[in-house]
């Protein structure tokens, strides 16, 4: 009665370690991708003012976080300060970059005709005033309350940001709720609880980087993303490895496509998944598509290849969408 048991459970952890070594196969790599903006920007906008808006009056806020079963509040650190910060941070970032030929930033000086753009009577003045083509506004900036159980850990604050978007010639004002988690670790903490310089310091440069990734959602921008690959022991798949992590995509396929051949079938699926990676990286996401499909066909008995298999699939089918998205407005540059 013992020995079938016993065959059993040796059976359940080979399995088991199995699925580990397939895990363990799997690595991942950090790569650079462009990103289309969210707004398809017109090609005849040429000049582009910032505004801090602030309609919530930000100020009557105050920042504050949980520790302990207490409320935490930091009255030297004023919200309309952070929200100048992360205005100044999207017209330097517009600026650099070079889409606009003009980036004009107002700060919160013309609020006085910021009462609601979208009315003719203030629209008219302000574009007139401004000297834009479109407007940017930010309107509210707030970071959530965060309970912090240890210090020792790290802990995280939401924040929140509303922006608006207007055009000189559409009637229309546009809406963006940014919203982004901020990761901070031990030392950091400390000074949040001492609530020194440098936690100030820490609270501006949140806000610098919030206006900054702001502008990456206006302008098509490189965004570091990761994606996963198949690592092999194999020595050709080895050297494809080290092309890849050279960002030489095209010497690395040239190995894995003669290895998607492979009389090995592990080598060969994996070969297969390396050879989608390599499509996207040269902007070929519909190619990719094909090279996952038979990754698929070779490994369809194993979970975990499917699993990948179809995270991949739906990253590369999105990615399609946005090339496509992306082609437009290069085009407009």
């Amino acid at each position: 009665m013992n020995f079938p048991r016993n065959i059993l459970l040796l059976l359940v952890i080979f399995l088991g370690l199995t699925s580990c070594l397939i895990t363990n196969d799997v690595r991942t790599i950090k790569v650079e991708i462009m990103k289309p903006g969210i707004f398809n920007i017109p090609a005849d906008i040429n000049s582009v003012a910032i505004l801090n808006r602030d309609i919530f009056q930000s100020d009557t806020s105050t920042i504050t976080y949980s520790y302990a079963m207490q409320d935490l509040k930091d009255t030297t650190i004023k919200y309309h300060d952070l929200s100048n910060v992360c205005v100044d941070a999207l017209s330097k970032y517009l600026s650099e970059e070079g889409n606009f030929q003009k980036v004009k930033n107002f700060g919160d000086s013309l609020n006085f005709l910021l009462k609601d753009p979208r009315l003719a009577e203030n629209r008219s003045e302000l574009f007139e005033k401004t000297k834009s083509d479109v407007c940017i506004f930010l309107d509210y900036i707030h970071f959530d309350n965060s309970i912090i159980y240890n210090y020792e850990y790290p802990f995280s604050i939401k924040a929140s940001l509303l922006w608006m978007i207007a055009f000189k010639n559409d009637s229309a004002g546009y809406t963006y709720n940014q919203t982004d988690t901020l990761l901070f670790d031990q030392s950091q903490y400390r000074n949040f609880r001492l609530k020194n310089q440098d936690s100030k310091q820490q609270y501006k440069n949140s806000a610098e980087y919030l206006g900054s990734f702001m502008g990456t959602k206006l302008i098509p921008s490189w965004l570091p993303v990761d994606r996963f690959y198949y690592k092999s022991k194999n020595p050709d798949m080895k050297k494809a490895e080290k092309f890849a992590l050279q960002n030489d995509w095209i010497k690395a396929a040239e190995i894995w496509n003669r290895e998607t051949k492979n009389k090995n079938i592990d080598i060969s699926a994996k070969a297969c998944y390396n050879m989608a990676l390599a499509c996207e990286m040269e902007g070929k996401p519909d190619t990719g598509i094909e090279w996952l499909n038979k990754f698929f066909n070779i490994s369809k008995n194993e979970s975990n290849h499917k699993f990948y298999c179809q995270l991949y699939l739906n990253i590369l089918t999105a990615r399609k969408r946005e090339i496509e998205k992306l082609d437009d407005q290069v085009k407009r540059q």
